[in-house]
């Protein structure tokens, strides 16, 4: 059947080949637990920002990408990839595997440049600053469980009653993402024997976007009579993109892109907007290290370049008039009739697109406090907690938190390894590792939220990892 034929391929191109070609990533958490790794972090927890480094850091690159479906592993999109006949109990298996909304996720984070320095007052930090440029890329689909039964099973399943196809979404948003973040560190003492350190730390973006894919609003419904004579679907969507491209209502969705038109926009980009993370750090004793974050609160907003697709309406369908008079390009001119109704209204409009706002909560506690020579300080147990959850199900933020536990060894500060497991968000359950090497001023790492396609892939919903290196004074 062709129409399951279409289905396996569509969640096939988007879990195998993206996590083959892109490799991208939702939120590289492991970075919270390996100090070698703190500077990237710090780009989603501010209070972190100055931490693990003496003087300063200067990262050259730092790639991080992933991608993931909510609903299917690897061992399942394989079997089905490879059934040639379609039985019900196949189609009935696929759907069992669907929740009742569904998500498909690419995309990653690419660092060109990131400085961190700390600033000395007494011998001891007392405020902290980064500076850097990255890229973000971003791409996350929303579909429901009963979108593809219908799809899968026909409408018959549903006679006599009105069913919701909604979520039925697509967004996607590129940026590239200046940014400049501080932090504080003020010490009290409680008690005799406790010392207690507040971080608030703040940082500020300034974001520019070459192109864009808003779903404002996808709202879709069904209603079959009991009988079956008549079909009433109701629609109402808002989409909006943006491209460098022009003519986009005549020439396709992205309009007609060149490279003049990428070469031109390349640095302005054809949107632009700002944002802010708020973050604050506590630390018991250096024992125990809270860290809290609420990120990317702010929007952008494109002017140039931007078309609204939109409709409004309902279509109801009792069949196709027939008698001995009609003709084929009758019943053509009908069903084109129809579907002329299904035709988006298409109209220059400048909008807003929000950013994917989360959450983070990050609990470590260190055994074994060390101190080298030059006076860095490090430990060398390190067991981590952290807890992330977004305030919609938007580009890589989800409503479904993340629950993620971690521990890391320090052999010296020159050899950092760890292993992390988590909960929630896209992939479900993942198991990662991370390691890094510092030989002189230089840091090297790697490290991934979910190895899984490598150990067991019945298990493996998703596939992320991550490589940079930089250096350390």
């Amino acid at each position: 059947m062709n129409r399951q034929k279409y289905f396996i391929a569509f969640l096939l191109f988007f879990q195998l080949e993206l996590n083959i070609e892109f490799s991208q990533a939702q939120i590289n958490f492991t970075q919270f637990q390996d100090q070698h790794t703190f500077s990237q972090a710090s780009q989603f927890m501010p209070s972190l920002i100055g931490e693990g480094i003496r003087k300063y850091k200067i990262t050259f690159f730092d790639f991080y990408g992933a991608a993931a479906n909510s609903s299917f592993s690897l061992t399942q999109l394989n079997k089905l990839s490879e059934i040639k006949i379609w039985s019900n109990n196949t189609v009935d298996s696929l759907l069992n595997n669907l929740k009742t909304e569904n998500t498909i996720y690419a995309g990653g984070n690419f660092s060109f440049l990131n400085v961190s320095f700390n600033i000395n007052k007494h011998k001891r930090k007392f405020m902290s600053f980064a500076v850097g440029t990255r890229e973000r890329l971003d791409l996350n689909m929303l579909y429901s469980h009963n979108l593809i039964s219908l799809l899968l099973k026909g409408n018959k399943q549903f006679s006599g009653e009105t069913v919701n196809l909604s979520p039925l979404s697509i967004n996607f948003l590129q940026c590239t993402d200046y940014y400049f973040g501080m932090k504080t560190l003020l010490s009290f003492k409680v008690g005799k024997k406790t010392l207690l350190k507040l971080k608030p730390a703040l940082q500020f973006h300034y974001l520019t976007s070459m192109a864009n894919v808003y779903s404002k609003k996808s709202d879709i419904a069904l209603y079959t009579q009991q009988d079956g004579r008549e079909l009433n679907l109701n629609y109402d969507y808002d989409l909006y993109i943006a491209s460098p491209g022009n003519n986009m209502e005549t020439h396709g969705i992205f309009g007609d892109v060149t490279v003049k038109d990428i070469t031109k926009n390349l640095f302005s980009g054809v949107g632009s907007g700002k944002s802010f993370d708020f973050g604050l750090g506590a630390d018991v004793n250096d024992w125990i290290k809270i860290s809290m974050a609420v990120t990317d609160v702010g929007s952008i907003t494109f002017k140039n370049h931007a078309m609204k697709y939109s409709g409004n309406g309902e279509i109801k369908f009792d069949g196709f008039s027939t008698d001995y008079t009609e003709t084929e390009s009758s019943f053509k001119s009908q069903a084109d009739s129809m579907l002329s109704l299904l035709k988006p209204t298409i109209e220059n409009a400048e909008y807003k697109v929000p950013l994917a706002t989360k959450y983070f909560t990050n609990v470590s506690f260190n055994l074994l406090k060390k101190r080298k020579k030059n006076g860095m300080v490090y430990f060398r147990h390190t067991f981590n907690v952290t807890y992330i959850k977004g305030f919609k199900n938007y580009l890589n933020a989800t409503t479904t938190p993340l629950m993620a536990l971690g521990y890391n060894y320090s052999i010296g500060n020159i050899l950092n390894a760890g292993i992390t497991t988590s909960k929630g968000r896209i992939s479900g359950t993942t198991a990662g590792a991370n390691i890094s090497v510092q030989m002189g001023h230089y840091q090297l790492w790697c490290n991934s939220n979910n190895l899984l396609p490598f150990i067991g892939q019945q298990n493996a919903k998703g596939i992320d990892g991550a490589v940079g290196m930089g250096m350390e004074f």
